[in-house]
């Protein structure tokens, strides 16, 4: 939240700085502090989009009372259309997830406990279930766990997402020995690229 803070009184302070140039130091400093930060720090909802929008209005050098509709309308109706923290957020958080379910390492396995987590304590039975209940729950209640979250900031803007990462029937659920264990089995061949040649 300080981050976004001194970003806010710095664009106020600096209105010498063009509209362009503001505009470029929002796109290149707070959109990645949100996305980096996002699936690791549960940000109060209601403040830091507050700073959000006031961060954009300093940089257009608009004045405070200025609508927030603005920010949000699509261009075709007059909008400026710019990514909202919720989104900016909700790709970050989608990215970690799925990063963390890509490989047969302990990410995954927590990964995994977190759902079923997620599951059980919502009466779920698979992720689209969990996306509708959701919906339902407080910025605050829905941060408590990843996955949830996660089907939260999905749900609220209006996206379903059809994902089953750990399915036991999938190739990407086997453990890494088991598939090693199958392709000696079938006596399938392996390309080893070793210093650009194929071997």
């Amino acid at each position: 939240m300080d981050g976004i803070t001194e970003l806010a009184c710095f664009l106020r302070k600096n209105r010498d700085l063009s509209i362009e140039n503001s505009l470029r130091l929002i796109e290149c400093t707070l959109a990645p502090l949100l996305a980096f930060s996002g699936p690791v720090i549960i940000w109060p909802e209601k403040e830091f989009k507050q700073l959000f929008v006031r961060c954009n209005k300093e940089a257009w050098q608009m004045s405070p009372n200025t609508s927030t509709a603005l920010f949000t309308f699509p261009k075709d109706q007059g909008g400026l259309q710019i990514k909202m923290p919720r989104a900016i957020i909700c790709s970050a958080v989608w990215g970690h997830l799925t990063h963390c379910c890509q490989f047969d390492d302990g990410t995954k396995q927590l990964a995994e406990i977190t759902y079923k987590d997620a599951l059980e304590k919502h009466g779920c039975l698979e992720m689209e279930d969990l996306q509708f209940e959701a919906e339902f729950l407080a910025w605050d209640q829905a941060s408590q766990n990843s996955i949830v979250f996660a089907c939260q900031l999905t749900s609220t803007l209006g996206i379903r997402v059809n994902w089953d990462p750990f399915n036991p029937d999938w190739i990407a659920s086997a453990a890494n020995i088991n598939l090693a264990q199958a392709m000696i089995n079938t006596q399938h061949l392996v390309h080893i690229h070793y210093k650009n040649e194929q071997k």
